[in-house]
């Protein structure tokens, strides 16, 4: 495998935080996951090979992780607040405010949950409409970038 393909990877893992890759051969398929949730990147990595390449060697884990018992999945019925827009994310209004909301805090269509300032423009966040119930999870952190389908809250 070219040295730039690897650090290409290893950029990739760094910027969205993830832990896992899986790399086979036969068109290379790579396989990353994240550290934080279940969501998983997939795409054929042709584009960053050149098609006379040799196959790649295999990829050794740097430690393998300890199994875990598996456990139901507390989130699994929960609907996702999403961000409508790529941009930076505030959970409060200014930095002297509290949260707009917080983990157990009774959210609608009504409520604000936090801004994304996108061109110097802050738009207010609301969950979609049918969305209703209480903040499970806060799956960013104030000031982080998002783009467009970012899960931002848990809802349940």
């Amino acid at each position: 495998m070219d040295i730039k393909i690897l650090k290409e990877i290893t950029k990739l893992m760094k910027e969205n935080d993830l832990v896992e890759v899986e790399v086979e051969s036969e068109d290379l398929k790579i396989k990353l996951k994240k550290a934080s949730s279940q969501s998983q990147f997939s795409a054929p990595a042709s584009h960053l090979m050149h098609h006379h390449a040799p196959a790649p060697a295999p990829v050794a884990a740097a430690a393998a992780p300890v199994p875990e018992v598996a456990k139901p999945d507390e989130f699994a019925n929960c609907k996702q607040v999403i961000s409508p827009i790529p941009g930076t994310v505030y959970l409060r209004p200014n930095p002297d405010a509290a949260n707009f909301c917080q983990v157990g805090t009774q959210v609608d269509e009504s409520k604000v949950v936090c801004l994304i300032e996108a061109m110097k423009v802050f738009n207010e966040i609301k969950p979609d409409a049918g969305i209703k119930g209480t903040i499970k999870k806060v799956l960013v952190q104030d000031g982080q970038a998002v783009e467009y389908g970012t899960v931002l809250f848990l809802v349940g």
